[in-house]
């Protein structure tokens, strides 16, 4: 006679496989928003890199010629709104304010890497810097940060990735990046994305997910 039906045994060891098989898809599920806004970052720092060496910005006339380094900077919405996102500018006035004239524009939309702590994109407001109203970042964490804010990413004309821009005139060669940075970003389950910077040559890359 045929077995007409599974035994509970061949149910149990299907059930078993299909969840096998659907958690490797769940964390792929739940860090796509993070892989993207991680994709985003890594884009724009790239994009930072290599305009600081196009644009090389050193000036023997001027002793804060480095304040005007091309800089990648984390910010804090304002409180009443709450959130994360991220600048990218050359402090061409050395006076700390950035200004949406002294941001780099998105080299694929064209769109200003700026926003003002309102957290809310204008028509010429890339809306790709807004980690958590885009992807649901909540929290960024930058292993390498000597600023009093939640860190941020210059580079020299020579391709050397420095943690802070410094204030006297002195600083120009000082907070250098001498080990690997992690900028790690996490959402509100704790899931987390990490992006790593070598020291020296400034090489950029995505921390592959140990599954």
């Amino acid at each position: 006679m045929l077995k007409k039906s599974f035994s509970y045994i061949e149910l149990i060891f299907i059930l078993v496989i299909i969840a096998i098989i659907s958690a490797q898809f769940i964390p792929k599920n739940l860090n796509n928003n993070l892989d993207q806004a991680a994709s985003k970052i890594i884009i724009h720092l790239k994009h930072t890199k290599y305009q600081a060496m196009i644009d090389n910005r050193f000036n023997h006339n001027d002793a804060f010629w480095f304040r005007e380094r091309w800089t990648l900077k984390f910010q804090n919405c304002s409180k009443n709104i709450g959130g994360l996102y991220y600048v990218v500018y050359s402090d061409k006035n050395h006076g700390g304010h950035i200004n949406k004239s002294e941001t780099l524009k998105d080299p694929l939309t064209q769109k200003w890497l700026y926003s003002n702590y309102d957290c809310d994109a204008s028509f010429n407001e890339s809306k790709d810097i807004l980690l958590t109203k885009e992807y649901g970042v909540t929290k960024v964490d930058v292993s390498c940060n000597r600023t009093s804010t939640i860190g941020q990413i210059s580079f020299g004309y020579d391709g050397k990735v420095y943690t802070k821009l410094g204030t006297k005139s002195n600083d120009a060669f000082n907070n250098e990046l001498k080990e690997q940075c992690i900028i790690t970003l996490y959402d509100k389950s704790n899931n987390n994305v990490s992006i790593l910077i070598e020291p020296n040559t400034g090489y950029i890359y995505k921390k592959e997910q140990i599954s």
